[in-house]
């Protein structure tokens, strides 16, 4: 009974630890101004934490953003849905802080094979903000193509606004991105 037990147990640690292995992945995009860099490790099935560093200079000033997000993931058969949460800093010529946005993405397939389209977009409210920022908002559309297993390229438009306390509101970023997620 307890070799068993113990044999059950074993075997529910390494097929978990073998799903957690596979789940990481990175990914890094650019716009004209604009750089970006996302890795991301799902800690359930259903849920993924991240961690991303984002820079421009598309408002005229250097713009840094370090985020921490959990995402929420469900298992539906048409579209690949996330959902949750994102705490930001954003380090400004315009201010600096943060916040905790709300917000998540949306992908469908499309007949072309391997080819999906969707966006995503993030709204952190001045109850949620700290600092300089009273409220922020992100959001995009994007269409990616798989090119090998959990490999990704994409590309699409981004639009990134933040309205700080003193300054009023400036657009961190706004134009055409290109990237690559490749998951391990």
């Amino acid at each position: 009974m307890i070799k068993s037990l113990g044999f059950a147990l074993t075997s529910a640690g390494l097929l978990l630890a073998s799903q957690q292995a596979m789940a990481l992945s990175v990914s890094a995009n650019a716009g004209a101004d604009s750089q970006g860099i996302e890795a991301s490790q799902s800690i359930f099935p259903t849920l993924r934490a991240s961690v991303g560093y984002f820079t421009s200079d598309d408002s005229g000033h250097d713009a840094d953003a370090y985020s921490g997000s959990l995402m929420f993931s469900p298992y539906l058969p048409l579209v690949d849905l996330s959902v949750g949460a994102r705490y930001q800093y954003q380090d400004t010529h315009f201010g600096d802080g943060g916040g905790v946005g709300l917000g998540g993405s949306a992908y469908v397939d499309t007949p072309i094979p391997l080819t999906s389209v969707g966006g995503y977009g993030f709204y952190t409210p001045d109850g949620l903000s700290h600092g300089d920022i009273e409220k922020s908002y992100e959001y995009g559309a994007q269409a990616r193509v798989n090119v090998v297993s959990q490999t990704y390229l994409y590309g699409g438009y981004r639009y990134y606004r933040t309205d700080f306390d003193e300054s009023g509101e400036h657009t961190l970023d706004s134009g055409p991105v290109v990237g690559v997620s490749v998951g391990f």
